[in-house]
């Protein structure tokens, strides 16, 4: 049984939260475009992140994430923060949105344990000084090369099938800087207590996919209390980010992917690296973020299709694994102006188009009887406004 199912009913749909950053950013005008990104409201102006959560939970959602997606040690040591105040703000994100929660619970009566806080985590791509969450292309050790503008040497995010060795450190590399941040939190009781599920976010390769399953493995190798937890890849212009192997091209299908959440992988642990064998947690979900309304849909019915035919692998057993799903709200992000954007001249769709297409496939998906239940809400530039009109479509 999924763990999600021990904080949600199975079969339910569940409304969680939107765009966390672009909401301080439109709606409480903080400036998010610092390496740090909606953590920095953390450090100057802490109120705004409870008041963005209040305004999720009154728009309907029973599920908030916390302002810790960006919060690396690299990003704050970037910004000039030492470790010890990276680790103290980031567990204040934990703190804030636990106020949040209570405050909600007060004003509504909604029982305070009827709402639930999951821990927001990027790809490693997100700590990066230019971000590359949403195309994989990591530096080693994490990768086979940086990313390089206008280079003879075409950039590629996978590794070679000759390069196995080199992809087993990189897998390494990546479990390092997930599980070390994992710590961080799980390090002080009462912050692990508050958290009631783990959400990791935005994830490109399938290695990584790998990574975080062998740092919450390791995690909970060291006897800590077992938290629902999942991942969220990205579907950056309709396609998984990771390249294949070889000549023929193209991107990593739903199958690839699927093995890579939910497969044993011990042909990935510890090969060419000397290191032995490595243990991969089971997510209690395969999700899908910060990607288009019409790519969501054609991702999921793609996973839902090999789910449908073989099942997800002998991870899973018999159990059927959440969905996750949080679309953005159409637009898209220009690294260079750091602002966000409509292509083409195009028109913000309405918040009920949004929600009546989310619902769509929130319709389809259950009706594939694949999945144990569905979470879902939206991601960048989704606000409350777009979280109501979903709550309308899912009763």
């Amino acid at each position: 049984m999924s763990g999600i199912s021990e904080i949600f009913p199975t079969d339910s749909r569940i409304l969680i939260d939107g765009g966390l950053g672009s909401t301080l950013e439109d709606v409480f005008q903080i400036d998010t475009a610092s390496s740090l990104w909606s953590s920095e409201a953390l450090i100057k102006n802490p109120e705004s992140v409870i008041e963005a959560h209040l305004l999720f939970l009154r728009a309907g959602a029973r599920l908030i994430e916390t302002a810790s997606y960006q919060g690396s040690f690299s990003t704050y040591a970037r910004a000039g923060y030492s470790q010890d105040d990276a680790i103290r703000l980031m567990r204040s994100s934990v703190a804030f949105a636990v106020e949040a929660r209570k405050r909600f619970a007060a004003e509504s009566h909604v029982p305070i344990d009827g709402i639930k806080i999951a821990l927001s985590l990027a790809a490693y791509g997100a700590s990066l000084p230019l971000p590359h969450e949403f195309d994989g292309f990591y530096p080693p050790p994490y990768g086979p090369q940086a990313y390089a503008q206008h280079s003879a040497i075409p950039n590629r995010n996978a590794f070679r099938a000759d390069e196995r060795a080199l992809e087993a450190q990189a897998e390494a590399a990546l479990a390092a800087f997930h599980l070390e941040r994992l710590r961080a939190y799980a390090a002080d009781a009462q912050t692990w207590r508050s958290i009631d599920a783990v959400a990791f976010e935005t994830v490109p390769l399938a290695r990584e996919v790998r990574a975080i399953r062998r740092a919450v493995a390791a995690l909970e190798d060291d006897g800590l209390e077992r938290k629902p937890w999942w991942v969220c890849a990205v579907y950056t212009g309709g396609e998984f980010p990771e390249q294949q192997q070889g000549a023929s091209g193209g991107r990593l299908g739903a199958r690839d992917v699927l093995a890579a959440f939910f497969g044993d992988n011990d042909v990935h642990a510890g090969a060419g690296s000397g290191e032995g064998g490595a243990r991969y947690a089971v997510p209690d979900a395969f999700g899908v973020n910060c990607t288009a309304v019409a790519h969501v849909a054609k991702a999921v019915a793609a996973v839902s299709d090999v789910l449908e035919e073989t099942g997800a692998g002998p991870a899973i057993g018999s159990w059927k694994p959440w969905l996750v799903l949080k679309p953005n709200g159409g637009q898209t992000y220009d690294m260079d102006t750091r602002k966000w954007g409509w292509h083409g001249g195009e028109t913000p769709s309405q918040k009920d188009e949004w929600a009546g297409q989310l619902g769509d496939i929130v319709r389809a998906a259950t009706n594939k009887n694949v999945w144990g239940g569905i979470l879902v809400g939206g991601c960048c530039k989704t606000g409350d406004g777009e979280l109501r009109a979903l709550a309308k479509v899912l009763v």
